[in-house]
């Protein structure tokens, strides 16, 4: 407790005017008003009780309370509120920071090793703070149920704790007649939304030409696609990235060169990733292959690593040793791929791919017995920086479909792990990658070795298993980056 004197002198430096009462406050701070009113004036590393004097003045502006001890004409003590004067506390900062190690009796540290965070109130603000190129106020959400919501979701909420408002940012929403007559979710969440022809999705949210139209006239900054429907086709980016749209997502080059499976194993194997044995095993790229170097696949080189027909494709299958995967470059979620285990029967299954993936290239991949899948999530900026959240596990699948995801992934030893996440790294790197993206790679514990599959050029499903472990909002990084 500080004396008499120590206060008045202490009252005297901080008020000036004579004709100002003082008082002796003691303020209980909390985490919460140590992070949000006080961490900007006095250093952070304070004890949570100490003692000055200030102006017993109420203010409108007060924006927490304190315990005043005011002594009566007949020598009484009174315990009042007085609200804390922020302009008063702010324009003495630097005096208070003098004053406050002698207080608390406790060493606080400097200042300068705390950097301010940002009071923005605007996605203009926001960006003119960064240095942004781009501010973008609405999106509209090219896709619909579960991953409509979780954009709208996450958005608002990394929204809530960077404005202190969370329709900073407004969304428009697609909605075919069979989305409104169920009443979907995703619609409530939207600020506005569009009606769209119902059907088959290539009539709808995998329409690019509908999507860049629906942008150019409601408008709209950006566009955001989520998982399935055009989320995979380059096309997209391409017409958005032509009308002045952003696309959150990867560019339409780094699409194409790591999003389709058989350019993304060939750029993969020319790096010394590991690689299962394929149809474009004998395939590297001519030039040296590293970083920051916009790689990508010539079509000449990337049509010798597929067929389009069954009999180029059996004599690939001889050579490689049955059993073999045919697999559809543009396939996923379970169609464009079978297991062929004899020759007899490599017709039969090379036209059910063709057929359930119609005009996508097919390729071969030498069949891997008990092995786990694994995969990296990854996430990019226009800078050329890429990094790493750990790994997830979904080996447990039903028909080629994931099932359950587990994170982080502890099959494998922490330094198989760390190589798997330098490569997909490296790989993103090279193609100019943007956005988050997953790298997959099958892993045998037996010998504990590792082998490229291929990167999904988009935001999984699954990621909430790495929001879980790491707290990484991936929507909102998304839009950030």
């Amino acid at each position: 407790m500080s004396t008499h004197r120590e206060e008045k002198c202490l009252d005297s430096k901080l008020n000036p005017k004579k004709d100002q009462q003082s008082s002796s406050v003691k303020f209980d701070l909390g985490a919460s008003q140590l992070n949000d009113d006080y961490d900007q004036s006095v250093d952070n590393e304070a004890d949570d009780q100490f003692e000055f004097s200030t102006l017993s003045k109420p203010s409108s502006t007060s924006s927490m309370d304190s315990t005043t001890n005011i002594t009566n004409s007949n020598g009484s003590v009174v315990n009042t509120k007085t609200p804390f004067n922020n302009d008063i506390h702010s324009g003495n900062k630097s005096t208070l920071r003098r004053y406050a190690r002698q207080m608390s009796g406790v060493s606080f540290g400097s200042t300068s090793s705390f950097r301010q965070q940002p009071c923005v109130a605007t996605p203009k603000e926001l960006s003119e703070f960064l240095g942004g190129n781009r501010i973008i106020n609405k999106i509209l959400i090219a896709n619909n149920g579960i991953a409509a919501v979780k954009c709208m979701r996450s958005i608002r909420r990394w929204s809530y704790e960077m404005f202190r408002q969370e329709n900073a940012i407004k969304f428009v929403a697609m909605v075919t007649p069979e989305d409104m007559k169920a009443n979907a979710e995703y619609i409530r969440y939207a600020d506005h939304y569009v009606n769209v022809q119902g059907g088959p999705s290539h009539m709808n949210y995998s329409n690019c030409e509908l999507i860049v139209d629906i942008a150019k006239r409601f408008p709209v900054e950006a566009v955001w696609a989520g998982w399935g429907h055009a989320s995979e086709n380059p096309k997209l980016p391409e017409l958005l990235h032509r009308n002045g749209i952003a696309f959150i997502g990867p560019p339409e080059q780094a699409m194409w060169a790591l999003g389709d499976k058989i350019a993304s194993t060939i750029i993969a194997q020319s790096a010394d990733v590991p690689t299962l044995t394929w149809s474009g095993s004998h395939i590297k790229l001519k030039s040296n292959v590293g970083e920051d170097q916009n790689v990508s696949v010539p079509m000449e080189l990337y049509e010798q690593a597929c067929f389009a027909d069954y009999q180029k494709g059996l004599e690939s299958a001889i050579k490689i040793g049955f059993p073999v995967m045919i697999k559809a470059s543009e396939g996923g979620g379970g169609k464009g791929i079978r297991k062929c285990t004899k020759s007899t029967e490599f017709e039969n299954l090379f036209r059910q791919v063709q057929t359930e993936v119609p005009g996508s290239p097919i390729f071969l991949m030498k069949y891997a017995d008990s092995c786990r899948h694994l995969e990296v999530q990854i996430i990019a900026d226009e800078s050329g920086q890429a990094i790493s959240l750990f790994g997830r596990d979904c080996s447990i699948q039903r028909r080629h479909q994931k099932i359950i995801e587990e994170a982080p992934a502890v099959i494998a030893p922490r330094e198989i792990l760390e190589q798997m996440e330098k490569a997909a790294v490296r790989l993103a790197k090279m193609v100019g990658y943007i956005s988050a993206g997953t790298v997959e790679y099958l892993y045998n514990p037996t010998d504990q070795t590792f082998f490229f599959l291929e990167l999904n050029p988009r935001l999984q499903v699954e990621h909430p298993c790495t929001e879980m472990i790491t707290d990484v909002n991936l929507p909102a990084c998304q839009l950030q980056v």
